[in-house]
């Protein structure tokens, strides 16, 4: 396999896809196209971007995303796109696929749905890999993610992003060939010969003492050692209902909740959205009733280490294999803790994964990735707040 990528800055849409598509095919090195990656910010959500893509490179299969901020090899942009062009070598398999109107349907049969189009085309072939977008509510990528694994494999690798809806009362979107979509999850299937690598960190760290979480709902928490959820929170900062509430979008970044899992010795973050009267907390993704959680914290100091964590697992045992694209899938909370920084974050990832390597991806409201890779025996795919996640690709 063989990718190329192309960026582009330029106001104007069309001026901006064509520089960026020729970047790209110029970088590709490579006769044919067979499929591409989308990521732009929201100017670039447009029928006129895909219509042009298209008229370039031809009708070939076109997945990706828009969001806020995209990541380039430049590091954070808050205006433009960026196209990765691949082109498949003999015996590397792939196979796209799309499920809509996710709100009609149960979540998990929205997923098993997707898995079954995933996998369709790919049934005789070894399937090594897949990667999805999507930007349903967070409460329902529990159920996108079971129904997935339901068809692909209970430790079949599933790296993913949900993309953040109803940022500055916009709706973020995916992109499927020469469809702009929302309430959608799209994805592509990787098979054959095929190697690739994933790293994912935090950086977030405990604080206090272990809590249990008596009373939830899906991402609702009622309450938390048997008192009302938002008393974690009140203790901590000495602050009521109002004052926590003004105060909300520092702590939903500053102060998640940890989800302790215990056979992994790790958390998964929750980063709060909303705060009720009732003194429950609603949380960007599923707190299961039961958990043991803990308030969490970090520092820009820990969120760059993090990354460079993350990119390091990325390119762990990849010795004599050449890495032919990495993929970078960054929380937007990450963004907003690191402010300035920010950049430095992204150039921290591309000198351990190497100047050379085509590069890109976009900031996320959510992530979805296994623990840890190495050790994971594939393993099961977790949703997870306020991390980044690298994957390289390689044959």
């Amino acid at each position: 396999m063989q990718a190329g990528v192309g960026v582009s800055t330029q106001q104007d849409h069309l001026k901006a896809v064509r520089e960026a598509v020729g970047k790209a095919r110029l970088s590709l090195n490579a006769g044919k196209v067979d499929f591409a990656l989308l990521f732009t910010t929201g100017e670039f959500s447009h029928p006129l971007v895909l219509q042009t893509i298209a008229g370039i490179i031809g009708p070939v299969p076109l997945l990706g995303a828009s969001s806020p901020t995209i990541i380039s090899s430049q590091g954070p942009l808050k205006h433009g796109l960026v196209i990765i062009l691949f082109s498949v070598t003999e015996g590397v398999y792939f196979n796209a696929g799309l499920v809509k109107d996710i709100a009609a349907k149960s979540t998990l049969t929205a997923g098993i749905e997707l898995g079954e189009k995933l996998l369709y085309g790919c049934k005789n072939v070894r399937r090594n890999l897949s990667v999805i977008f999507s930007n349903t509510e967070a409460a329902q990528s529990s159920g996108l993610i079971t129904g997935l694994q339901e068809k692909l494999g209970k430790s079949f690798p599933l790296i993913g992003a949900s993309i953040p809806r109803n940022v500055d009362h916009q709706e973020n979107s995916l992109y499927f060939n020469s469809e702009i979509l929302n309430n959608a999850s799209c994805g592509i299937l990787w098979g054959g010969k095929l190697n690739f690598n994933l790293g994912i960190e935090h950086g977030w760290q405990p604080l206090g003492k272990p809590r249990y979480v008596t009373k939830a709902t899906a991402d609702v928490v009622h309450e938390i050692d048997g008192q009302a959820a938002v008393d974690l929170y009140k203790e901590y900062f000495a602050k009521e209902i109002p004052e926590l509430k003004r105060e909300l979008k520092r702590i939903s970044v500053f102060y998640p909740l940890g989800i302790s899992i215990s056979e992994k010795k790790e958390y998964l973050l929750r980063s709060v959205v909303a705060i009720r009267n009732d003194g429950s907390l609603v949380f960007q993704g599923e707190v299961p009733q039961g958990s043991a959680v803990r308030l969490m914290i970090s520092s820009k100091e820990s969120c760059l280490a993090s990354a460079r964590k993350a990119a390091e697992a990325a390119v762990k045992n990849m010795e004599g294999k050449k890495i032919k694209f990495a993929l970078v899938l960054d929380s937007l909370s990450r963004y907003t803790l690191l402010g300035r920084q920010a950049t430095q974050e992204i150039k921290i990832v591309r000198e351990i994964l190497g100047e050379n390597v085509p590069m890109a991806g976009l900031y996320t409201s959510a992530e979805e990735a296994p623990l840890g890779f190495i050790s994971y025996s594939l393993g099961k795919t977790y949703f997870h707040n306020n991390s980044i996640a690298v994957l390289t690709i390689a044959n």
